[in-house]
């Protein structure tokens, strides 16, 4: 598998310099997404026949475990751009996956948040989406790099990002099981420590450090942005307690978690950070990761490559 994704990143300094492409636009849809398996594959393929571009090659219906083999098999053809329709996970993957490519990928909204999408087409829904894929162009896409791995949205480092394996026990109908292990898993969540450094500057402690791609309420939905993001947004919070857990998931709902003594949060290009354990838990993009005890955040303007319309619907 290796040998063949070298040998595919060998050919993308020829479509960088402008090689014709293969094929048209190729569609592949993630069944696994939250909005995909509500609306369903055949409606989402319906869809995509009635507003869709005019060199839409196929679409390919796959899920979480095949979905990398998929998009190398998709790039192969040499499509102009590669369409995924899934949440941010998907499209961060195939974003990280296909740029070394030379391949750009264009995130559509088919998970729950869909911040990629957002930052791709505005403030637009699904349908408005593919019907803006007739006409755009290539570009790059501002994002962070944590060692060899990217984001592209937000990073969350700390003992809470392991929370993230309890969203499926925390959904109805097995609410109750995920809640008595939050419980259980909260006291070692608590104790946990990061400390964090901007470039240059004093090394702070926290327990929970996010960090966005540009301002962090925009990276979570909470804000409006127009431009590209130039800079990372870093904030660690000091949650000690239940008490201090509902009071900064509030404020930060409240878009007030600036306000609040417990938060620290700066600008900055480059981050040192280090956990009081053995590795460090971590979500970029959604995605847990765990990584070595000590990492170098940075934020990088050309991380990713993506096809974009002429206009965005909007800000993001």
């Amino acid at each position: 598998m290796r040998s063949v994704e070298v040998a595919d990143a060998a050919r993308a300094g020829e479509r960088r310099l402008g090689a014709g492409p293969g094929e048209g636009l190729i569609v592949v849809i993630n069944a696994d997404a939250g909005r995909v398996r509500k609306l369903g594959p055949k409606a989402l393929r319906r869809l995509l026949s009635r507003c869709g571009p005019s060199d839409l090659a196929r679409v390919v219906t796959t899920d979480r475990h095949d979905l990398g083999q998929c998009l190398l098999d998709a790039a192969r053809a040499e499509p102009r751009a590669i369409a995924i329709i899934g949440g941010d996970g998907t499209a961060h993957a195939a974003i990280e996956r296909l740029t070394p490519l030379g391949v750009a990928s264009i995130p559509l909204p088919g998970g729950t948040m869909n911040r990629l999408s957002a930052r791709v087409f505005g403030r637009a829904n699904l349908e408005q989406c593919v019907a803006s894929l007739e006409e755009g162009r290539t570009r790059s896409l501002a994002g962070g790099r944590v060692g060899e791995r990217a984001f592209f949205v937000a990073a969350g480092f700390g003992g809470w990002m392991q929370v993230q394996s309890l969203r499926e026990r925390l959904r109805r109908p097995k609410s109750i099981t995920g809640l008595r292990a939050l419980i259980r898993m909260a006291p070692r969540q608590f104790a946990d420590r990061v400390s964090w450094a901007s470039d240059g500057a004093s090394s702070l402690c926290h327990s929970t450090l996010i960090v966005g791609v540009g301002r962090i309420d925009t990276a979570f939905g909470f804000g409006l942005e127009r431009h590209e993001p130039a800079l990372l947004e870093a904030a660690g919070a000091d949650i000690r307690d239940w008490g201090d857990l509902a009071w900064v998931t509030g404020a930060a709902v409240m878009r007030r978690w600036r306000r609040l003594k417990r938060v620290t949060a700066l600008s900055t290009r480059k981050l040192l950070i280090e956990s009081n354990h053995d590795g460090m838990s971590a979500l970029l993009d959604g995605e847990f990761h765990m990584l070595s005890r000590v990492n170098s955040v940075t934020f990088e303007p050309d991380l990713g490559l993506v096809w974009a319309p002429v206009r965005r619907r909007g800000a993001w």
